[in-house]
């Protein structure tokens, strides 16, 4: 995987909303807030889907994550669209879709705001 590439997608998603990440397997987890909601593979950035989120990324035909073994037939995570990434309004709808995603289904989602932060572009995707 290439830092460069790294780096500019975490660049991209800290401008919307604190972000760290994890080195795992052959790739990076990426946090909002302790929740695991990307992954970077193969220099590319998947998001977490559920049932309600994985229609948007079928819509523009984004491929899922291919895990190398059969023992995980399905994935939870597709590619984000290129230009997603470039829009920060836009990030930010898919940034939150993909939090709540990756948070158990008790979790109240109307704790989530998109309300500015004093430090300008940056937003809180969970209070």
């Amino acid at each position: 995987m290439s830092n460069r590439t790294l780096n500019q997608f975490l660049h991209h998603l800290s401008q919307v909303a604190p972000v760290n990440y994890r080195r795992i397997f052959t790739g990076v987890g990426v946090y909002h807030q302790g929740h695991l909601f990307a992954l970077v593979a193969d220099n590319r950035l998947y998001f977490r889907v559920d049932e309600s989120s994985v229609a948007a990324y079928q819509e523009r035909a984004m491929p899922a994550l291919k895990p190398q073994t059969a023992l995980f037939p399905g994935s939870h995570f597709y590619q984000l669209p290129d230009e997603v990434l470039h829009n920060p309004a836009e990030l930010l709808f898919w940034m939150r879709a993909a939090v709540e995603a990756s948070q158990p289904h008790s979790v109240d989602s109307g704790a989530l705001s998109s309300s500015p932060q004093s430090s300008g572009s940056r937003h809180s995707l969970a209070g």
